[in-house]
């Protein structure tokens, strides 16, 4: 039996995209499938991201659907450009879960990301050391290969903030106060991670902000999320929801609405970017005299 390919994030995206675009021009699955020249099935998986698109259909459904726009059809082409090329993590396939790869594979394709952690630096964020102790969560001993793997893999995602051309990725993070706090990995390892926050806040694609206890309750629950965006000629967004076990990709206009209300509302109870900074170097400060 085949074994089933789970769909990458981009080819959700483009799928996605081009469901838009057909509905948008008011077309069924049935006209895009003939226009192809092949079964509605086609189309189908097409759109749901089971499978990629060759660029020569790609351009025969752009005509159909009325995209004239030479910039903006080149940017959909190399959307499913994309969506074939191999990545960096390729080769750690049978050592990382599909869920991780496919967020991997997410950070390396966004144009921005706006999230909320309220009790945890985000792995984008986070140094070596105190990605180990995350990683390890609280086992004494060394980390086993598998867990030194994990760290690096989450080292190399960061290098989508400062390495990445021809944009870096556009970071903007509400942390709780509690992430600043929770002494992960012990105070020597926490001061580090707080500098560094300070030392990221500096770059200019990057905001961080922080959600003090003072600020009580605040819209949505202080549950988790990121929201990632797709550069142009997308109009889509992403929700991740992360789980000890799993992640779940939320793609529909009301759940992406939701949660930018919610980013919305925690971004402006929250500290200014620059007290934002003040506070972590004032908590790194007490660490160092702890």
């Amino acid at each position: 039996m085949p074994v089933l390919e789970n769909p990458t994030v981009r080819r959700r995206v483009l799928g996605a995209n081009l469901r838009r675009l057909r509905d948008e021009q008011g077309r069924l699955l049935e006209d895009a499938a003939q226009e192809l020249g092949c079964h509605p099935a086609k189309v189908s998986r097409i759109e749901s991201g089971r499978s990629g698109i060759r660029q020569l259909d790609l351009r025969v459904l752009l005509d159909f659907y009325g995209v004239k726009d030479v910039r903006t059809r080149e940017g959909w082409l190399a959307l499913a450009r994309e969506s074939r090329r191999q990545r960096w993590w390729r080769e750690l396939e049978d050592q990382l879960p599909q869920d991780f790869l496919d967020l991997i594979g997410l950070e390396d394709e966004v144009a921005g990301c706006r999230g909320f952690q309220p009790s945890i630096i985000p792995g984008l964020f986070q140094t070596e050391a105190y990605a180990t102790a995350v990683i390890q969560g609280g086992s004494a001993g060394p980390p086993s290969e598998a867990q030194l793997t994990k760290v690096r893999v989450r080292l190399e995602r960061q290098k989508a903030m400062t390495g990445r051309r021809p944009e870096p990725l556009h970071v903007w993070m509400v942390l709780g106060e509690a992430a600043l706090r929770q002494q992960i990995g012990g105070r020597g390892v926490l001061r580090e991670q707080l500098l560094h926050l300070v030392e990221m806040a500096q770059l200019p694609n990057v905001t961080l902000q922080v959600l003090p206890f003072s600020a009580g309750a605040c819209k949505g629950g202080m549950l988790p999320f990121l929201l990632y965006s797709f550069p142009a000629p997308t109009e889509l967004e992403v929700v991740l929801l992360e789980s000890f076990t799993s992640h779940a990709y939320l793609e529909g206009p009301g759940d992406t609405a939701h949660y930018n209300g919610v980013f919305d509302h925690v971004r402006a109870t929250a500290l200014s970017a620059l007290d934002s900074e003040a506070l972590m170097v004032s908590l790194a400060d007490e660490l160092a005299r702890s």
